[in-house]
């Protein structure tokens, strides 16, 4: 932390404070809800739906980080070092096209199937630019999920003025620039709420 940093303590707070609360592990499951709950054509479904979205979506990565934080492979649960990203990316993937196939197997909504296979489709994209630019996946998955509540659930899309206080707080941090903070969002947001149109207007 610099020296800039440490004379504002309550600043250090606010930004570790919303990293945490906005990170995916705390802000996935919560949207899974949202998005269940947006589609279900029942209780059951929803129930269904919202556990299976967060099984699959957020449990898998999150068991595969916190065994191998355990092992020591890799530093801390938010994966701050680039280097160590290679194998939570593919536990994320593995799990988002489980979800697909869980979600098509079963017959769920049409829109919340779509949502699934795009960011199924993302996490190879994002992948892909870890391996050379550390985006900021803070902002990217939670601009993907305020994208798919603007679709799915009919958010307004003021919704998405939360980004600029988690860039804010990952840019304060240290974790990341303001170029990867916002890039990553802008780039979700765009690969979430644009494919999603098109897929309605078919």
């Amino acid at each position: 932390m610099s020296d800039s940093n440490a004379r504002h303590p309550a600043l250090d707070f606010l930004a570790l404070f919303l990293s945490a609360v906005l990170s995916p592990f705390l802000c996935v499951p919560y949207f899974c809800t949202v998005f269940a709950r947006a589609t279900a054509r029942s209780d059951q479904e929803f129930y269904l739906l919202a556990a299976l979205c967060i099984l699959l979506s957020i449990g898998v990565p999150a068991l595969y980080i916190s065994w191998h934080v355990y092992r020591g492979n890799i530093t801390d649960i938010h994966v701050r070092l680039r280097e160590q990203r290679k194998g939570p990316f593919r536990a994320g993937m593995a799990g988002l096209g489980l979800l697909c196939l869980s979600l098509w197997a079963i017959g769920s909504p049409g829109r919340l199937t779509q949502l699934s296979g795009l960011l199924f489709a993302q996490s190879f994209l994002f992948e892909v630019i870890s391996r050379s630019w550390k985006i900021s996946m803070h902002t990217s998955v939670l601009a993907a999920c305020l994208a798919g509540c603007i679709e799915l659930a009919g958010w307004s899309t003021g919704c998405m003025l939360t980004i600029v206080p988690l860039c804010w707080a990952r840019h304060h941090r240290g974790r990341h620039t303001w170029g990867q903070a916002f890039g990553g969002a802008a780039l979700s947001y765009g690969l979430t709420v644009y494919p999603l149109r098109w897929l309605a207007s078919l």
